[in-house]
């Protein structure tokens, strides 16, 4: 058996699932190439941090939630105030009947939302633009919102 990771999992975050799928047994996902992110979730050691393939991990590994407030403006290339243009927060919400979101360097969010306020792009599962840009009213100042919803 070969010891480079096979495929993508060589070059981004990936599910456990994934890795099964791919044939990849669990003492292989202990060596010092691979680091444990989180429940369910790993990396290559030597990954460097990229926005979409992070979010379409926790994405994957989250189900019935979905990425939002900022990390998806930033994914949609909504216009953001400079604080935050090149944030590498990831925040991700849920509705109130799953446990809450407890993954280190995740922000989690109990959100109430509608059926059509969610959709999948790209394999990940993300926040409307519109709600998105509802997600961050309160972070937000008027301003800021406005030149949001005017991009």
């Amino acid at each position: 058996m070969s010891n480079n990771l096979p495929g993508l999992l060589a070059t981004a975050p990936f599910t456990i699932d994934s890795a099964r799928a791919a044939g990849v047994s669990a003492n292989r996902l202990r060596r010092k190439d691979v680091v444990h992110v989180g429940r369910g979730l790993y990396r290559p050691s030597d990954w460097s941090f990229e926005l979409e393939a992070a979010a379409r991990a926790l994405s994957n590994a989250s189900p019935g939630a979905w990425i939002s407030h900022v990390t998806a403006a930033r994914l949609r290339c909504q216009l953001l105030p400079p604080w935050l243009a090149d944030s590498t927060e990831l925040h991700l919400s849920k509705p109130r009947a799953l446990p809450s979101v407890r993954r280190s360097g995740v922000l989690g969010h109990t959100v109430l939302a509608l059926e059509d306020e969610t959709e999948w792009a790209d394999g990940i599962r993300i926040s409307t633009r519109s709600r998105t840009w509802l997600d961050l009213a309160r972070r937000l100042s008027v301003s800021d919102l406005v030149c949001m919803g005017d991009h």
